[in-house]
């Protein structure tokens, strides 16, 4: 035998070894999946001991206990022989489908390396800006609701020397400013007249027309004294307090702000719940959600929103000024 068949030699041994097997395995009608499935093994490592091959198996030690299991399964006898003549065929030592031992772990990256740092940064930065935009969009301007109202101050409208003027005062209420009736003569031609408490019978009675200037003088005065009661009203109806109220089909926040800059309502509204306040006009309303909004009224009335959303947040100051 020449150097060439003794190199050749283990192969062909190792091919006439894993055909014995071959052969019993399909002798019971089995195919080599439902022999992989029924050993619980990949079906490659049974292809490389068919083969009679150590490639392909993780170490002699592993492939010297599937050989077992299989030979086991396939019924053959003289286990320990087969096992032995795979042995004598590869070698006890041989390095093929050795297990390696390790000879360098790689180093671990660390939270104190510099790229570490720089992604940890730049992650934060990230959830930190979008976190901001979002606040921005659901409720931006609720602090400036605040601020631009304590920033505005009540206008105070001087007196005025006539009669029936308004008078707005700085907690937002009206005082009227009746006129009074003071000793001054009502007409040059009843001037020095004497007034009814005088003592009759020191007085001289009026005549018939002194008498229809002072009751037209009166009348007229009555008259202004109506006119400027029911300007005063309606100033007074302006400044009366107004009701808004609004029901939510989904989640949303809500502000209302009354024009005293108290916070009326400041919180969430969930799906089915509703809100309604009352307060000093004018009422700043901020809504985060526009399509959350079932239904809206003012005073009473349905009021659409939808003029006054933008990108579906609504600011609306009540009542509409003109």
């Amino acid at each position: 035998m020449n150097s060439e068949e003794q190199e050749c030699q283990p192969e062909l041994l190792a091919e006439e070894w894993g055909a014995r097997l071959t052969s019993a395995r399909e002798s019971r009608s089995i195919s080599i999946e439902q022999a992989a499935a029924d050993l619980n093994l990949p079906a490659e490592y049974l292809s490389c001991i068919e083969a009679g091959s150590l490639k392909g198996l993780p170490s002699m030690v592993f492939a010297k206990g599937y050989i077992r299991a299989y030979l086991k399964m396939l019924g053959m006898e003289d286990i320990d022989v087969r096992v032995a003549e795979f042995v004598a065929i590869h070698g006890e030592g041989s390095s093929k489908g050795a297990i390696r031992p390790v000879s360098r772990v790689r180093q671990q990256v660390k939270m104190g390396d510099p790229l570490m740092k720089l992604f940890t940064w730049v992650f934060v930065l990230a959830i930190l800006g979008v976190s901001f935009w979002w606040w921005q969009t659901q409720y931006g301007g609720s602090l400036d609701l605040a601020s631009s109202t304590e920033s505005e101050t009540t206008e105070i409208t001087d007196p005025s020397s006539q009669a029936g003027d308004v008078t707005v005062l700085e907690d937002g209420t009206a005082a009227l400013a009746l006129p009074m009736l003071d000793d001054s003569p009502l007409d040059e031609s009843v001037d020095n007249k004497p007034s009814a408490a005088q003592d009759e019978e020191t007085q001289p009675e009026l005549s018939a027309e002194e008498q229809e200037k002072l009751q037209q003088a009166i009348d007229e005065n009555r008259a202004s004294t109506e006119v400027s009661v029911e300007n005063s009203n309606q100033s007074a109806d302006s400044n009366a307090e107004i009701t808004v109220s609004a029901d939510f089909v989904a989640e949303c926040w809500v502000s209302i702000q009354d024009g005293d800059g108290k916070k009326l309502f400041n919180n969430l509204r969930g799906k089915g719940q509703s809100v309604s306040v009352t307060g000093k006009p004018p009422l700043n309303v901020l809504i985060g959600a526009a399509d959350a909004v079932g239904n809206f009224t003012y005073n009473g009335k349905s009021f659409d929103l939808t003029p006054y959303s933008n990108k579906n947040v609504v600011r609306v100051n009540l009542p509409i000024s003109e």
